[in-house]
């Protein structure tokens, strides 16, 4: 098993992979994401229509009915088919909303916490270490600034 440590290094350097090509290849990952999207809603219509005609053929051939009936009644099967997956993504996506609102609240008294500290240490200061404080911060942010230009 992989130690806690190395499984964090992992997954920060697949981040840091990820916005290395997105910020150097834009285009390529916009373009693979859209044909990603395009081919999931295409399988999905093509196992729909597949799902519906194969239900037709068994409603037909099982109640012996005409077209229309059997469009009706294949269309309250797939109704009630779809309630169930319906009802399930309802209760997850409600566990989940509670489970980020519990994380909200969590991640706003951190943040507090750390405006607090940031305030304390900034009052702390003198004034020539606020000075100092600022021209770093401002020559830091004029050099990176050369990176994305």
């Amino acid at each position: 098993m992989i130690p806690k440590a190395y499984r964090k290094i992992i997954l920060y350097s697949l981040a840091l992979i990820g916005i290395v090509i997105m910020v150097t290849m834009p285009d390529v990952v916009m373009g693979l994401l859209f044909e990603l999207v395009h081919f999931f809603f295409e399988f999905l219509f093509i196992s729909f229509e597949w799902v519906e005609s194969t239900l037709d053929s068994v409603v037909e051939h099982l109640l012996h009915t005409e077209l229309h009936q059997t469009q009706t009644i294949v269309f309250y099967l797939i109704v009630v088919i779809a309630v169930f997956p319906l009802y399930y993504l309802w209760n997850m996506l409600r566990r989940l909303f509670f489970r980020l609102k519990e994380t909200l609240h969590a991640t706003q008294a951190a943040w507090t916490l750390y405006k607090t500290r940031a305030t304390l240490y900034w009052l702390d200061l003198s004034l020539i270490d606020k000075i100092k404080l600022i021209v770093i911060t401002a020559g830091a942010i004029y050099l990176v600034s050369f990176l994305f230009m």
